[in-house]
């Protein structure tokens, strides 16, 4: 198996660039970050990934119209977010999620248990 591509959406850079960080150092191909719905809409569209790591709040906008087409087009999601599972929409809690500010070694296990790996 290659190096699982992650598509990033994530409004705040510098923690977009440790994220890049993290992802390399444990053998993930970061696609990203997009940092607005629209783009990473768009993007999600005609690039190929193996699974998406989203903030659920990107400069006041929710991504769930992004989670929802991925959830139907079965790609694996983990949700980053500062919000708790009683803050986010009910069908939206079961999902994987971290909680911001994360540890990489809890992200790199999660993305991996999220596809299969662990």
């Amino acid at each position: 198996m290659g190096r699982l591509r992650v598509f990033v959406v994530e409004d705040e850079v510098l923690l977009a660039l440790s994220l890049e960080d993290d992802l390399r150092e444990a053998g993930f191909s970061m696609l990203g970050p997009y940092t607005t719905l629209a783009n990473a809409l768009q993007a999600s569209r005609h690039e190929s990934f193996d699974l998406a790591l989203l903030d659920v709040n990107l400069h006041g906008e929710a991504v769930f119209p992004l989670a929802d087409e991925l959830i139907a087009r079965n790609v694996p999601i983990v949700l980053l977010t500062g919000y708790g599972a009683a803050d986010l929409p009910e069908r939206y809690r079961a999902l994987p999620r971290l909680q911001k500010p994360y540890e990489p070694t809890i992200l790199v296990r999660q993305l991996r248990r999220t596809v299969g790996m662990g």
